[in-house]
C-alpha cells in the first residue's frame, strides 16, 4: 500500500493518496485486471462545516471507503474512529466507477466536540478491489429496497449506528466477510463433553472462497419483510427474535405446496432456489447471491479459528451436568433462560418475553468474529444433506441425495454439549420447530 501526502501548514486540513496494493481477479493466465488507482485527494471545509473531499479514480470500478487522520502528540497519524465517519455521503461505502468522485462529510453532525491536532488532518481514500471488498456489508431487505444498492465498511466501527443498531435485525442485513479461502482447519471434535463419535470426526478441510455470513439469525421482522408473512411461534417481542418454525423447504422453496414436497428439485440445493421462496424474492431484493451455508462454511465461521475444547470466543468448555458458565454469556440455551423452572424442564409459553424461549438476536456476547448467537437461540439450517460420514468431502457440500438436512448451533431449549460448534443435527427438510431457524450467506466480492 502506498500513500502520497500533500502537506499544509499546522492546523488546516490535509489530504493524502491512497493506493490499494492487492491484484483485483486475473482476467486471464497471463493478463491481470486493472488494479484500483485512487489519486488527487483533496479534503476542504467551508464556513457552514461541511467538509467536501474529493478524488479521481482510474484504471478499474472498486469499492471506496473513507477514513480521517489527525497529527497526534507523537507526530504520527491516527484514525479519529469509524464513528465520527460513518455518515459520509457520495462516493463511499459502494461500488464506484472510474472517474473524479466526491465525498462530502459533516464532522457537526457525527464529530461535533473535535479539535483539529498540531499538523492538521488528513483524508485517507481505499480503493477495495472488486474481488477484496471490505469486511462489513450491509443490505437493505425493506420494501423499498433496490437491487444492487449495499454498502460496504472496513470495520465495525464504521457500521452505521454500530453493529447493535436494531436495524441489522429488522429492516436491514449485515453480513460478516469469513477469510476462508484456503485456509486449512480441522472440522469435528475429539473429546468434548456431548460428543457423537458416529457423527463428528476430525478431518482436515480447506475452504474454496471466502465468504460474507450474517452477523445475526434471520429475525421475524426480515422474514416478514421478504415473505410478507411471519410462521413463528414465539409472539410476543418478536420483532428481533429470530424466526422460527420455518422448514429448509420454506427457505429455498417457498410457502404452501411446494414446502410439502421434500423429493421436488426445484428449490432443492444445488438447483437455484424458487422464485418465490424467502432466498428466491431475497435475491431479487438485492441482487447478491445469498443461500444457507454449507456445514463446513458454518462450522469455520462459529469456531472463528478456534478449536477443539473452546468456544467461539475462545474461552475453554466447561460443561458439566449440561451447563457451561461460558455459554451462559454466549447464548440462550436451556439453562440460561431458554426453558422454565428449577430443572430446565418446562416450554414457555408462546407468548412469554424474551427472557424465555428465543432471545432477541444479539442479546449475548459475539463470537471472535463479530457473529452473535452461532451458540444457541434456534438451530441454524445448512445447504447439506446429512450423512455420519463427510470425512472424505473436504468441506465440499454434500449433494447426495438423503432423507435429512444439516442443522446447526444448537437452540433455546437444547443443553450445553448440543450449541457445540461441532455438534451435527438433522431433520427432514419440510420439518418445522420452534427452534429452527437461520442465517444466511453470500459470496465475497462484486461483479
Amino acid at each position: 500500500m502506498k500513500t502520497q501526502k500533500n502537506t499544509f501548514p499546522s492546523g488546516m486540513w490535509h489530504s493524502c493518496r491512497f493506493i490499494l496494493a492487492a491484484l483485483a481477479a486475473a482476467t486471464s493466465a497471463t493478463l491481470p485486471a486493472a488494479v484500483p488507482q485512487i489519486s488527487g485527494v483533496t479534503m476542504a471545509q467551508d464556513t457552514t462545516r461541511l467538509v467536501t473531499i474529493t478524488y479521481t479514480l482510474a484504471d478499474a470500478p472498486a469499492v471506496v471507503t473513507v477514513d480521517v487522520q489527525t497529527n497526534n502528540a507523537n507526530g504520527g497519524w491516527a484514525s479519529i474512529g469509524g464513528e465520527a465517519v460513518w455518515n459520509a455521503t457520495g462516493d463511499v461505502w459502494k461500488k464506484v466507477e472510474t472517474g473524479s468522485r466526491t465525498i462530502t462529510w459533516r464532522p457537526d453532525h457525527s464529530w461535533p466536540d473535535h479539535k483539529i491536532a498540531d499538523g492538521g488532518a488528513r483524508a485517507v481514500v481505499t480503493a477495495w478491489a472488486l474481488d477484496n471488498t471490505p469486511d462489513y456489508m450491509a443490505v437493505d431487505v425493506s420494501a423499498a429496497a433496490q437491487p444492487d444498492t449495499q454498502t460496504y465498511y472496513p470495520a465495525a466501527d464504521f457500521v452505521p449506528g454500530g453493529v447493535t443498531n436494531g436495524l441489522y435485525k429488522t429492516t436491514m442485513l449485515l453480513m460478516r466477510k469469513i477469510m476462508a479461502k484456503d485456509v486449512k482447519w480441522t472440522m469435528g471434535s475429539v473429546a468434548e463433553s456431548g460428543r457423537n463419535a458416529t457423527r463428528e470426526p476430525t478431518h482436515n478441510v480447506k475452504l474454496d472462497g471466502n465468504y460474507y455470513i450474517g452477523v445475526y439469525e434471520i429475525t421475524q421482522t426480515q422474514w416478514q419483510q421478504v415473505t410478507g408473512y411471519n410462521p413463528s411461534n414465539f409472539t410476543t417481542d418478536r420483532t428481533m427474535r429470530p424466526v422460527e418454525q420455518v422448514s429448509y423447504t420454506d427457505i429455498r422453496q417457498g410457502k404452501g405446496t411446494a414446502s410439502t414436497a421434500a423429493s421436488a428439485t426445484g428449490g432443492v440445493y444445488p438447483a437455484e432456489p424458487y422464485g418465490d421462496s424467502f432466498l428466491g424474492i431475497l435475491r431479487d431484493k438485492t441482487g447478491l447471491d445469498f443461500d444457507l451455508p454449507s456445514e463446513a462454511q458454518w462450522e469455520f465461521a462459529a469456531r472463528a479459528g478456534n478449536g477443539e475444547g473452546y468456544w467461539s470466543d475462545g474461552s475453554a468448555m466447561r460443561i458439566s451436568s449440561n451447563k457451561d458458565v461460558g455459554l451462559d454469556l454466549l447464548g440462550r440455551y436451556q439453562y440460561n433462560g431458554g426453558k422454565i423452572g428449577t430443572n430446565s424442564g418446562t416450554d414457555p409459553a408462546a407468548n412469554c418475553e424474551a427472557t424465555n424461549g428465543t432471545a432477541i438476536v444479539g442479546s449475548y456476547l459475539p463470537n471472535a468474529w463479530g457473529l452473535y448467537d452461532v451458540h444457541g437461540n434456534v438451530l441454524e439450517w445448512c445447504l447439506d444433506w446429512y450423512a455420519d460420514d463427510i470425512t472424505a468431502l473436504n468441506g465440499a457440500v454434500n449433494t447426495a441425495s438423503g432423507a435429512h438436512r444439516v442443522i446447526r448451533g444448537g437452540g433455546w431449549y437444547n443443553t450445553a454439549g448440543i450449541c457445540r460448534p461441532a455438534f451435527r443435527a438433522s431433520n427432514t427438510p419440510t420439518s418445522r420447530n420452534y427452534s429452527y431457524g437461520f442465517r444466511v450467506l453470500c459470496s465475497a466480492g462484486l461483479r
